[in-house]
């Protein structure tokens, strides 16, 4: 199986049905071959079949190191980070554990000026018993998200995240290179 050295997150379009069967780590919906983990896209051009490998060593996370993740649900204060990576020696290693971010906020309803549920973001670890990541740093926060309501990607505008379809601003704590973001990996831009 020859390696694209692509790295991918869960959610990621991969390949069209057309091009490839799915493999491992993937599924099939409506037409598209998707990434159901964080790794890297392999192609096995043989069998044309398009999979993605994961870290197959444990890795333990440390206090201090970068993470990349999905926000999956807000219990009272916290948000609930399932984390796909960890960057390490210069690399992104997969990883699947979770973690909670602290949210500075008063109202658990309140929350999503500051991240939302789907949201991709880099966070650095602060504390491993029990798992506890931040995103309040400038290089941290929220890398991707999607509009609220028709969940078409949002992009930057005047400083802002704005959506093209719904001409609409939305608020998050995004990272300063959102937009332009940077996965440091085999892939070094994304």
């Amino acid at each position: 199986m020859g390696n694209t050295k692509s790295i991918v997150f869960p959610g990621d379009v991969i390949a069209k049905e057309e091009e490839y069967l799915s493999g491992r780590n993937t599924q099939d919906i409506n037409g598209n071959i998707i990434a159901t983990v964080f790794g890297k896209v392999e192609k096995d051009e043989k069998n044309l079949t398009i999979s993605i490998k994961t870290q197959e060593n444990a890795i333990r996370p440390k206090k201090g190191d970068i993470v990349y993740g999905k926000i999956i649900r807000v219990i009272n204060k916290d948000a609930i980070v399932s984390i796909s990576g960890i960057y390490m020696n210069g690399k992104i290693m997969p990883v699947n554990i979770e973690g909670r971010i602290k949210l500075p906020i008063t109202n658990k309803n309140m929350y999503s000026h500051i991240i939302t549920i789907g949201d991709l973001v880099r966070a650095k670890i602060i504390n491993i018993r029990p798992l506890y990541v931040t995103i309040f740093n400038p290089e941290l926060g929220v890398i991707k998200t999607k509009c609220l309501i028709c969940r078409k990607e949002l992009i930057i505008k005047e400083n802002k995240l704005y959506c093209t379809n719904c001409q609409r601003n939305e608020t998050r704590k995004i990272a300063n290179d959102y937009g332009d973001i940077k996965i440091y990996g085999d892939a070094n831009e994304r």
